[in-house]
C-alpha cells in the first residue's frame, strides 16, 4: 500500500511541475516590471468551485492592488493609496486564455482537458507587463480535477493574502 501511495505522489508531482512548467513558460513571455520597495506588493489567491452547468468558476481574490479594465484605469502604474493597478492574464493548462478585469472567471469544460487541469493566473501591468517582486511574478496557480471529489489538488500562490479572515 505505501509503495503505490508513493508512486502515486512522485506521478502527480511530476505532473504539477510539468503543468507548472507549461504556465510559467507562457507567463515570462511577457516584459516584466520589478515592483519598488515603496510600493505594497499585490497579493493574489485562487479559490476554485464546480460550476452546475460546465466546467469550473474561479474566484481571484487580491490585496494591495485594483484589478480593472485599462479604459477604466488611471493614467499612473498606482492609485492614490499607493496599489498597482492593472490587469490579469488567465493560462489554462499553459495556455493563455482571456484577459481578466474583474475577481471571477468560468472555465469552460472546452478548455479542460481530463484529469488534472491548471488554470494559473498572473498580474500584469495595462502595457502588459508581468508584475515581480525579487524577480518573481505576481501568481496565483490552482490544480484541479473536475473527476474526483475533492476538486482542488494543489493551490500555490507567489504572495499569500495573509490575515485575511481577521475580524476588526
Amino acid at each position: 500500500m505505501r509503495l503505490k501511495t508513493s508512486i502515486l505522489f512522485v506521478l502527480m508531482s511530476g505532473l504539477f511541475s510539468a503543468l507548472a512548467f507549461s504556465a510559467s513558460t507562457e507567463i515570462h513571455q511577457h516584459k516584466s516590471i520589478e515592483i519598488q520597495s515603496d510600493t505594497p506588493i499585490p497579493k493574489i489567491e485562487l479559490t476554485a468551485f464546480r460550476d452546475s452547468m460546465d466546467g469550473v468558476n474561479i474566484h481571484i481574490e487580491v490585496a494591495n492592488y485594483v484589478l480593472n479594465a485599462p479604459d477604466t484605469a488611471i493614467d499612473t502604474l498606482t492609485t492614490k493609496n499607493g496599489y498597482l493597478n492593472g490587469h490579469a492574464h488567465v493560462f489554462v493548462n499553459g495556455t493563455k486564455r482571456q484577459r481578466l478585469y474583474g475577481n471571477d472567471i468560468h472555465i469552460p469544460n472546452s478548455w479542460l482537458q481530463h484529469g488534472v487541469n491548471q488554470v494559473a493566473i498572473s498580474l500584469n501591468s495595462h502595457q502588459h507587463d508581468n508584475w515581480t517582486k525579487n524577480k518573481q511574478n505576481i501568481v496565483g496557480s490552482i490544480f484541479f480535477d473536475l473527476e474526483k471529489d475533492e476538486l482542488v489538488l494543489h493551490n500555490f500562490t507567489s504572495q499569500p493574502i495573509e490575515n485575511k479572515h481577521a475580524h476588526h
